[in-house]
């Protein structure tokens, strides 16, 4: 198996791949094969039993209403079974995957570094102070990537942030409050002041969303850009009003509204939200596209090499977000 290159930011990969995957794809797709057949065999297992339970609370208590409900209540906890049972063998393929590829991949692109589990975090609580993302009680935090790119240190993290809720009979549903990509970028100097690039919902929208904001961004003073593009996509609030100008003249509004056109996924900008906070600015896009999907358990291994395309181009994100705000085309 060979890697072909592209001609972007894979260029020179191919001798890698040969010298350090290329060997690897026969170990792994025998490992494939077996986590595919224990999948099978426990999510069966988790079926079967589930199945005979509720065919058991049905012989005990008859088919009156209160044991069809108690039995279809065991066969979906047996279905949920098998799904979890499923789940986590194809968690244990992808970081199988992941331990074989990235390094590779990361130790050839220079100052990178990943970590499928996320252990060294995000700040996501500055986020959630700075109003870019609204109250969440939990997070699951999955391949942060830190490295360094045109002399630039940056962090970012695929996230997932619910919020748990009950309703007046006490049911529990959960709500995605965040779901997509959160980015840490350091600047070459501070921002002269705070400030939040929010989403413009519309003039009732953004009331409302001021009215319920607490003390975040958006009680901070509303900046005027007179920019129409910025505008329709986003509403900009500062804690001094007067220094944005200078700091975010017209052209710097139009990269960030470029890097939310380009990176926003099918939301575009209305998937962006940013902010400028002492060194860093702070990014989130909406995204429901899958972020570095090195593999899953139901395909082979074979096509490893296509796979990795779409990871350099998951790599290059950040790299095309920071030649807009050095206001360059992006490189790669």
């Amino acid at each position: 198996m060979a890697f072909v290159e592209k001609g972007g930011i894979d260029a020179g990969f191919a001798p890698i791949f040969a010298e350090r995957i290329a060997p690897e794809i026969d170990r792994l797709e025998a490992e494939r094969k077996a986590l595919l057949s224990r999948a099978r065999r426990n999510s069966l297992i988790s079926l079967i039993v589930g199945l005979a339970l509720a065919g058991g609370v049905i012989a005990l208590w008859g088919a009156s209403g209160g044991a069809l409900v108690g039995a279809i209540i065991v066969a979906v906890i047996g279905v949920i079974g098998a799904l979890v049972a499923r789940s986590m063998q194809s968690a244990k393929w992808t970081g199988a995957v992941s331990e074989t590829v990235m390094p590779p991949v990361c130790d050839f692109l220079g100052d990178v570094r990943h970590d499928r589990m996320a252990k060294d975090g995000f700040p996501v609580g500055t986020l959630r102070t700075l109003g870019m993302i609204g109250s969440y009680d939990s997070s699951t935090l999955r391949d942060r990537i830190e490295g360094t790119y045109r002399g630039i240190d940056y962090t970012l993290v695929e996230a997932r942030l619910t919020r748990e809720s009950r309703n007046n009979d006490n049911q529990k549903s959960t709500t995605t409050v965040f779901d997509g990509l959160l980015f840490r970028i350091a600047l070459p100097a501070p921002a002269p002041t705070k400030i939040l690039i929010a989403r413009n919902h519309g003039m009732v929208g953004n009331a409302l969303a001021g009215l319920f904001a607490g003390k975040s961004g958006r009680k901070m003073p509303k900046v005027d850009t007179g920019h129409p593009d910025f505008e329709a996509a986003f509403e900009l609030h500062a804690e001094d009003p007067d220094v944005v100008p200078g700091f975010m003249p017209p052209r710097f509004l139009d990269n960030l509204v470029a890097i939310g056109e380009a990176e926003g996924g099918k939301k575009g900008a209305k998937g962006m939200l940013a902010a400028f906070f002492g060194e860093d600015f702070f990014l989130a896009l909406e995204r429901k596209e899958p972020f570095l999907e090195v593999a899953k358990l139901g395909q082979p291994i074979h096509g490893i090499d296509e796979v990795l395309h779409d990871v350099f181009d998951d790599l290059t994100i950040v790299r095309r977000i920071i030649d807009r705000l050095m206001d360059d085309v992006p490189r790669a």
